[in-house]
């Protein structure tokens, strides 16, 4: 039976690649920013002598300045409020970055000890070596199987991780999404929310609009970042300013791709 699951899968795979490995899908996988971004730190590590800080393993700060220097988007490192500068204190400030290293960490393509240097696995290598559409996918497939999601919503009321088949049953809503079709994204949110069973610690009259918030976080932005879904605002009023509020949202073609590689793993 396990020859069988085998073949079947590698028949999956190879159906996949023809279908999606396309000239237009191949040059957004090459300008997509989270691979490139990765594929930097990936080839920083392995030209640089990074030691992982004693206390988290995290990059040391004058590394974590060198290296989100050379990605696509550069993030802001230092804030300046009126008269007062927020100094960078620690990678995990450093959203774009630390992202980064914890798929590294759980794909194992990186090692990362503390107080030792960081290195670049087997696994990592081969990575490198990979297309770049297979990059993306690997990425994505690493976020959606191997790496608890509550990291981009880390509030204790959520509890330390999401309930049991959270990620297969999210998988399984967006499949059903049509292409190019505007969701809206609180409908989308509360259904997941009801059919996985996501709670709250404490219920309050806030408690759906921190649940819808924290899909936001863990699948909505995440997505966002592998460009596998194009976002809606609405303007909302916040006391003399405005906020911008996801309304919809919609899985582009690139998206579609993504989540049919992510799903080959339990199909």
């Amino acid at each position: 039976m396990a020859r069988q699951i085998s073949n079947q899968a590698e028949k999956r795979f190879r159906v996949w690649a023809r279908r999606y490995h396309t000239a237009d899908l191949m040059r957004q996988a090459e300008q997509l920013a989270v691979r490139r971004d990765m594929v930097t730190l990936l080839r920083f590590v392995q030209e640089n002598k990074v030691v992982g800080t004693q206390s988290t393993g995290n990059m040391p700060l004058k590394m974590v300045r060198a290296v989100t220097a050379e990605f696509v988007n550069p993030p802001v490192l230092d804030q300046t409020i009126g008269d007062k500068t927020f100094r960078l204190r620690s990678e995990e400030d450093v959203w774009p970055l630390y992202f980064l290293h914890i798929l590294g960490n759980v794909g194992n393509l990186l090692t990362t000890p503390l107080g030792g240097r960081w290195q670049v696995t087997k696994n990592g290598a081969g990575f490198l070596n990979m297309d770049p559409i297979l990059q993306a996918s690997n990425l994505l497939t690493i976020w959606w199987y191997q790496t608890n999601w509550v990291v981009a919503y880390p509030y204790e009321g959520i509890g330390e991780g999401t309930p049991p088949r959270f990620s297969e049953t999210t998988l399984s809503h967006l499949r059903q999404l049509t292409v190019g079709h505007p969701v809206p994204f609180d409908l989308f949110a509360d259904k997941l929310i009801s059919a996985t069973g996501l709670r709250w610690s404490v219920q309050t009259e806030h408690t759906p609009m921190i649940l819808r918030s924290s899909i936001k976080a863990m699948v909505i932005n995440i997505l966002q970042k592998f460009e596998a879904v194009g976002c809606s605002y609405v303007e909302k009023p916040l006391g003399k300013s405005s906020i911008k509020e996801l309304e919809s949202f919609k899985i582009t073609p690139f998206g579609r791709m993504l989540l049919e590689a992510v799903a080959l793993v339990i199909d």
